[in-house]
């Protein structure tokens, strides 16, 4: 994922990215917007200013900045995470989503790919912010399965939508062009040696690559060893 900040005084853009593979995402107490809508709010442009005013090594001060991420390729999986455990309080509105997730709107400019990412794993938690327990729903093939404890089912798409979800988990399925049409390896690229001269960024853009830190929970890491081939 990249992070582009823009400085309003200067025009100084600055793009820092990394390996990023979950989103999360607030949930407001009184609505029940879509997880497509949730997400077009996320990567909407955002203004730094006041107490959270950029700093920008140019201007040698705190400015007003605009902030905007978007994705320059799209993790293989990708883990959605809805805040619904904040603030001492369980929000039990349910979110809607589907089992396809179009990427292409949040793509950053110039990677305009058509990214397409299936629903593969489900994560709910039942009960309240003090007691409950977590169950489990995985995709293979045609059939969905649930996991409540030591309980094993086959269960519907009709009850997978009425799901409650905590965690959502989608795998990338498809890369293709603009016009719909898988993009072809270019072998005679692939033939031809690379070079090892970096290329050099223009002055004003900088580049700084992040590793993610956080270890993946247990869980769902075992939704992922099951979907991954």
């Amino acid at each position: 994922m990249a992070s582009t900040v823009q400085c309003s005084r200067c025009n100084k853009t600055t793009i820092k990215t990394d390996n990023t593979q979950d989103i999360s995402l607030h949930i407001e107490t009184d609505s029940s917007t879509s997880l497509e809508e949730k997400l077009y709010n996320f990567f909407q442009p955002e203004t730094l200013e006041g107490e959270n005013a950029y700093w920008c090594d140019t201007c040698l001060k705190s400015c007003r900045a605009t902030k905007t991420l978007s994705y320059t390729r799209t993790p293989t999986i990708l883990i959605v995470h809805l805040k619904r455990l904040i603030l001492g309080k369980k929000i039990q509105n349910h979110i809607p989503f589907g089992t396809a997730l179009e990427m292409e709107p949040y793509m950053a400019p110039g990677h305009a790919s058509t990214q397409k990412l299936k629903l593969i794993g489900i994560i709910s938690h039942q009960g309240t912010k003090d007691h409950g327990h977590y169950i489990a729903m995985t995709n293979r093939g045609d059939e969905w399965t649930s996991y409540n404890n030591s309980i094993t089912t086959q269960t519907t798409l009709t009850h997978l939508h009425q799901t409650q979800a905590y965690i959502l988990l989608y795998r990338k399925t498809e890369q293709s062009t603009g016009t719909g049409k898988a993009a072809p390896r270019d072998s005679t690229m692939a033939s031809q040696p690379r070079s090892t001269e970096k290329p050099k960024p223009r002055h004003e853009t900088h580049y700084r690559e992040e590793k993610p830190t956080l270890q993946p929970d247990p869980l769902i890491k075992n939704l992922l060893e099951e979907n991954l081939p």
